[in-house]
């Protein structure tokens, strides 16, 4: 298949998933402050909504004492459990972090499990449970930018890889921060000699149904936002460890928006720092003096 029937199929198989998250904007959304999650800096929300398919979702929606207007969405990170927001970031954004189907929280009709979700419903792209995350997503966002508190135009994400796929689904992004581990950007050249799970995954895969790997590779091709770079128009930072470097300078290096790499120090709070001063400075909010806590 050429690289230009490709890009076609990929762009029809994510409007599909736009167009079936559109079909939920008048959706109701259910949002009831939860106590004694709040603090002197901000109030914490438990927001209930529809996915697509009619799935119940959950979020937390934390807005911060000091009315900041400015957006931030905290992409489904690769764990059985969403965390509230960091109190750095509580403080200065208005900030949804989402638990997609399967992740606690949201998982009355299916339980993810880790090791295993990384390869659910492959090979076939319509089937993979991935699809339905990313829709997740799109739905979470459209219910932040639904707030009357935030200024959409200002709307920022952070996550890992998966960020930077919805970002490229999103024309309305001002800044993207990809933290590693990187899921999805190039699996194929990065599985050779990688027994570290999440990505040993993929061989494990392969190796139980190895008549099914090139249908799953091209499934997975659809999901390497290194393939979507030219559609961000943001800003985008991408922290990375010095294994991913290769990978994380290919996104950078295509983001239409302008793509800067940070290899992570291995001092946790140097890093989470520098990365919190990206975000902040492009976002046009007061850098944080921390405590930094580990995510």
């Amino acid at each position: 298949m050429s690289t230009a029937t490709l890009e076609t199929a990929a762009e029809h198989y994510w409007a599909t998933v736009q167009d079936e998250v559109a079909t939920l904007a008048d959706s109701p959304v259910d949002v009831q402050e939860i106590p004694e999650r709040s603090n002197e800096s901000s109030k914490t929300y438990g927001v209930s909504f529809e996915g697509i398919g009619g799935y119940p979702l959950f979020a937390y929606l934390s807005i911060p004492e000091s009315g900041s207007s400015v957006p931030l969405f905290q992409v489904t990170g690769y764990a059985s459990v969403v965390a509230i927001p960091a109190h750095e970031r509580r403080s200065r954004y208005t900030v949804l972090a989402a638990s997609h189907r399967g992740q606690r929280l949201a998982d009355s009709k299916y339980n993810a499990a880790y090791p295993g979700l990384l390869t659910d419903g492959l090979p076939g792209a319509n089937t993979y449970r991935f699809r339905e995350v990313v829709a997740d997503n799109l739905r979470a966002i459209d219910v932040l930018l639904a707030r009357p508190e935030v200024d959409g135009s200002k709307l920022a994400i952070a996550g890992n890889d998966l960020a930077a796929l919805i970002a490229s689904l999103r024309p309305d992004v001002s800044a993207l921060l990809v933290i590693t581990p990187l899921l999805f950007s190039r699996v194929g050249e990065r599985l050779t000699g990688n027994d570290e799970y999440p990505l040993q995954e993929h061989n494990d895969f392969r190796r139980s149904q190895p008549g099914s790997w090139d249908e799953a590779e091209s499934t997975l091709a659809l999901f390497d936002p290194i393939a979507r770079a030219s559609k961000i128009d943001s800003p985008a930072l991408i922290a990375c460890t010095e294994g991913e470097k290769a990978a994380a300078d290919a996104l950078a290096a295509g983001i239409a928006g302008g793509g800067e790499v940070y290899v992570n120090t291995g001092y946790s709070f140097i890093d989470h720092q520098a990365q919190e001063d990206w975000l902040a400075d492009r976002c046009g909010v007061p850098r944080s003096e921390g405590p930094f806590l580990p995510r």
